[in-house]
């Protein structure tokens, strides 16, 4: 039987066809009964020798290509006998609309399974942080709400401070009446002689409790004033933290956006490597 042009063509240029893969492959070419040339690529250790009869090396894939002329693929993990993953073609050979014969190729796919592994691996990576992300940016919404209540309890505070002055304020007016009232009562008891002895003792001791409540109010007001500062200066700094939060929140969204990202772009990978 005579050989096909084209058949013979390949077999020609099969050292060629050979180097034009990026990847280690061994190829077989057959006609439509035996294998007729093996050029074997140095991670295979099969031996199918030349004249090989394709009906001793049972395959469905092998035979629908020979039958229907369409190229079919099987992808093998690195569990066989190789030791590394690897992709079967049966790429039919077809000349005047005949089918006479195939190019069979076994092309290693370690670093592509390599890579597939690294992106994996990646996207487990990326989901992990994605949820640490998520994790921290609840906490930080919480510490903003909490520093938001401590800010405005702290507001309450001064306002009561504020209150307080007013208060003792009045109590200051309160001494200074009572001690011109002291006063007072003392000149006329001054006046009233033997008479207002007594009443001079009294009034004595009206102006001791006047200068006494005097005193207090002036040292409360400067304790009150040492709180309002510090509390003053208290919610200043947890509105600093606040708006530190709040930036820390966003920087989070964003950190979490670059994630999904980089976790898309692995999708896209690990997809680009699979078998159409």
């Amino acid at each position: 039987m005579r050989m096909s042009k084209k058949l013979q063509e390949i077999i020609n240029n099969v050292k060629t066809i050979q180097k034009s893969f990026t990847e280690p492959t061994s190829i077989l070419i057959t006609d439509t009964e035996q294998i007729l040339v093996q050029v074997k690529a140095e991670f295979d250790t099969t031996n199918i020798p030349v004249g090989t009869l394709l009906n001793t090396l049972p395959n469905p894939l092998l035979e629908d290509s020979l039958k229907t002329g369409r190229v079919n693929r099987l992808e093998f993990g690195p569990d066989n006998e190789f030791g590394l993953p690897f992709i079967v073609t049966w790429n039919p050979i077809i000349d005047n609309r005949k089918v006479v014969g195939l190019i069979i190729t076994t092309t290693s796919t370690e670093k592509v399974d390599f890579l597939r592994s690294t992106a994996n691996n990646l996207l487990k990576t990326m989901g992990e942080m994605t949820e640490m992300t998520e994790q921290l940016a609840k906490v930080s919404d919480v510490i903003s709400v909490n520093i938001q209540n401590i800010s405005s309890d702290s507001e309450s505070i001064i306002k009561m401070v504020e209150d307080a002055y007013q208060v003792i304020k009045s109590v200051q007016g309160v001494a200074n009446q009572s001690k011109i009232l002291g006063l007072n009562a003392a000149i006329e008891a001054a006046r009233a002689g033997e008479y207002g002895k007594g009443f001079s003792v009294v009034a004595n001791e009206i102006r001791r409790m006047a200068d006494q409540s005097k005193d207090s109010a002036v040292n409360i007001i400067r304790y009150l004033e040492k709180v309002n500062e510090a509390v003053g200066k208290n919610n200043t700094s947890i509105q600093e933290i606040a708006a530190m939060a709040e930036e820390h929140s966003a920087t989070l969204e964003d950190f979490r956006g670059s994630f999904d990202r980089i976790g898309q772009a692995a999708e896209g990978f690990l997809k680009s490597t699979q078998l159409s």
